[in-house]
């Protein structure tokens, strides 16, 4: 993480603490006086002024004071700055106990002050628990010191043990602000802030906090780069009183200024999620459905933060268990697209989802983005729009054919958060919408929205056998095939989480090919040539990694496909099959970890430029612990084959291999065919021109190679099915 952290991380942004303000009036005139006083009594008490503060009028308060002194007592070794080079864990107790005083000075203020608010929100407490790992962690990291915002309407207390469900941020302590000790905290807050993301399907962005030495730093993560405030030194009372701002207006604020989903909610009497659909582009016009089932979850720290649910909009008549289940007949898909008035080529912006193995995979800082649209942008001219897409798909292709292969939306639109101000739907300027010009044209666009679509599809990880997955994976592209041929329409991310199962009455499966938010509608023009750099980065191909500048094909996506077929026959197409105990060495490993998307790009062309070499590094390192895994060599073979080496284009040496050459090595001879295919398309012991890369010369011949591999395809579902006989 510590490569994000400096490539996606934005210093000394002066707005993140002003957008943890309220945006009602009356409630931010309460915070200023809040803050005012809050501070005012934190510099008696560690200046030991002899200035009297204002008697207490009731029991409850002096017992308060008295709390809080304490309270103030335990926070003052970080104040005054003694703490400095101390042993980072003795920070934890100081840092918590400043948190809590704070929320018990908000606690107990006196009611008419309250009242002049419209409402009364919440307490921000630290976990009791510090230095330790959170539930529902899929790693070993702890965290320092987690924070958690209470509502007032009930006993308020500091809660014992943090869980990434209900953590609002955490905080990362290091001892001092030297420039090493605070890009090591950044870099660990950014492997916690995923977390909050897969955990929670009502986060929109998360906050964080560093506090290095006496220097603490409030955190805004949105979908493509985090925005750190100007140093807060604690020692000081500007940087004190700064901090009780950020607090106090975290309390204050609306749900949808910490993140929160208000129109995501629990129904803890139906034990299930409540979730408003917009059923058009205006504010209000929404259908609720009801889901107890997250078919895919926000588990990528940067990205669109894609999530699925399966749904069904009839509301259970009683709470849903095991035995009265929920019977959907939807799919929700909520995203954060990327707002474009027009589907132009874009200039290396950047919309890069991490691999799924450890959640480390690297990618690069959008670069180039456009300038925002105005406050009053109309979303439904959103170039991007998936929902058109899909109609146009619908009316080009008609009810019936590939009907069940690709989504077909219900309802949707852009979601409005009920407080935002001005009507405003849910967009990039709803979170950070204090950045000046120049940091807005470093940032994309991004607009909320959220359909309803059927039908209902599983992950691809629910296949229960190699024939399962080989079927699902040829509907999938053949419905890719058709849309592309006769709807003109590149889909463009193809990846594990965007080919879903379908399971028939009949107990048989099909392929769903979904989520079209990054496709090309080759229709308009020039935006199929050097589209934005865009997917999920173990199966992003080489052309869309280095933002090649040509036009894009079905032949990237089919690149794409070879990279999925490898990756399940490495780890495995479900969770019943073993993990690896070597999987943290196998080649296939660098598609995503560690390395810059221009090295991916560089280790792919060495994988695939010779068949010795595909099956040297990743065909002979497929996990045999899966049951049928010879299956999936076979076809990974044949459609690399078929990509690189294709006999029926055989004397075009220059679409041969994956590497631009010199003009002076053949291609060597491979070995002959193990995998029982009789149609292996390998040519060999041509010497390609200087120069050329065969990336850009196979794009004549895309649609003739596209049908060869979807026939590869279709004989290895037919080489699977007599496998089972």
């Amino acid at each position: 993480m510590a490569d994000q952290a400096k490539e996606r991380l934005v210093h000394n942004v002066s707005c993140i603490v002003d957008q943890a303000q309220p945006t009602d009036e009356d409630k931010l005139k309460l915070a200023r006086k809040l803050t005012q006083k809050i501070s005012q009594h934190i510099e008696a008490v560690i200046g030991k002024s002899d200035e009297k503060l204002s008697e207490p009028s009731t029991i409850e308060e002096a017992a308060n004071n008295k709390e809080v002194a304490e309270l103030l007592g335990k926070a003052m070794p970080w104040l005054d700055g003694s703490l400095e080079r101390a042993l980072e864990k003795h920070m934890y107790p100081c840092i918590s106990a400043l948190l809590t005083a704070v929320s018990r000075m908000l606690e107990h203020e006196p009611v008419e002050n309250k009242s002049k608010s419209t409402s009364w929100y919440r307490l921000i407490f630290p976990h009791e628990k510090t230095d330790t790992k959170p539930k529902y962690s899929d790693d070993a990291n702890r965290i320092d010191v987690g924070l958690v915002d209470c509502p007032t309407d009930g006993t308020i207390a500091a809660q014992a043990m943090p869980n990434y469900r209900t953590l609002f941020v955490v905080i990362e302590a290091k001892r001092t602000p030297s420039k090493a000790d605070t890009e090591e905290a950044y870099a660990q807050l950014f492997g916690y802030v995923r977390h909050l993301y897969a955990c929670q399907p009502d986060r929109r962005f998360v906050w964080g906090l560093i506090c290095c030495g006496s220097v603490a730093n409030a955190c805004i993560f949105t979908n493509y780069c985090a925005y750190a405030s100007p140093n807060m030194n604690v020692t000081t009372p500007g940087g004190r009183e700064e901090f009780v701002r950020l607090l106090v207006g975290l309390s204050l604020c609306d749900l949808r200024q910490l993140g929160r989903d208000e129109t995501i909610s629990s129904n803890l009497e139906l034990n299930c999620l409540e979730i408003n659909v917009p059923t058009s582009n205006s504010k209000g016009e929404c259908k609720t459905y009801y889901s107890n089932n997250v078919l895919v979850s926000a588990d990528r720290l940067f990205g669109r933060h894609n999530r699925c649910f399966a749904a069904t909009d009839i509301q259970p008549e009683k709470r849903v268990s095991d035995d009265n289940p929920m019977v959907y007949n939807a799919v929700i898909k909520d995203t954060w697209a990327m707002f474009s008035s027009e589907q132009a080529p874009s200039k290396g912006k950047a919309s890069i989802d991490h691999g799924d193995d450890d959640g480390d995979g690297q990618s690069s800082q959008p670069t180039g983005a456009t300038p925002w649209p105005s406050a009053e942008f109309e979303p439904a001219k959103n170039a991007r729009c998936e929902v058109a897409i899909l109609k146009k798909i619908k009316k080009i292709l008609g009810n019936e054919y590939m009907k069940g292969r690709y989504p077909e939306v219900v309802a949707g639109g852009c979601v409005y958060q009920p407080l935002s101000p001005n009507n405003m739907p849910d967009c990039t300027r709803e979170v950070v919408g204090g950045l000046d010009l120049e940091q807005q044209l470093t940032t994309p666009f991004c607009l909320h929205v959220r359909y309803a679509m059927s039908p209902v599809g599983e992950p691809l990880d629910t296949v229960r056998s190699v024939r399962e997955l080989l079927i699902v994976l040829r509907d999938a592209m053949e419905c890719h095939f058709e849309i592309f041929t006769k709807c003109g329409i590149l889909h463009h991310d193809i990846s594990n989480n965007n080919i879903l199962v379908v399971r028939d009455d009949d107990g048989g499966v099909h392929g769903l090919l979904i989520d079209f938010d990054c496709a090309i509608d080759s229709s308009l023009v020039g935006s199929n040539r050097r589209p934005e750099r865009t997917g999920t980065l173990p199966f992003m191909s080489v052309a869309n990694l280095e933002n090649l500048p040509f036009e894009r094909t079905m032949l990237d996506d089919w690149e794409s496909l070879l990279y999925l077929v490898c990756w399940l026959g490495s780890y495995g197409i479900n969770d019943t099959v073993p993990p690896r105990d070597d999987a943290y060495k196998l080649p296939i490993r660098d598609w995503s970890v560690g390395q810059e998307i221009a090295k991916i790009a560089l280790i792919k062309r060495h994988h695939l430029n010779t068949f010795y070499e595909f099956r040297r590094s990743i065909i002979d390192n497929f996990n045999t612990s899966q049951p049928g895994y010879d299956l999936l060599q076979r076809a990974a073979a044949v459609l690399h084959s078929t990509l690189f080496f294709n006999k029926t284009i055989g004397l075009d040496a220059k679409c041969k291999g994956s590497v631009v050459t010199n003009g002076l090595d053949a291609i060597p001879e491979d070995e002959d065919d193990v995998f029982g295919f009789e149609d292996m398309t390998i040519s060999r012991n041509q010497t390609p021109p200087k120069g050329i890369d065969p990336f850009v010369e196979r794009m004549k011949y895309a649609k003739k190679i596209s049908e060869q591999l979807l026939g590869v395809l279709k004989k290895a579902v037919d080489k699977a099915k007599e496998s089972d006989n």
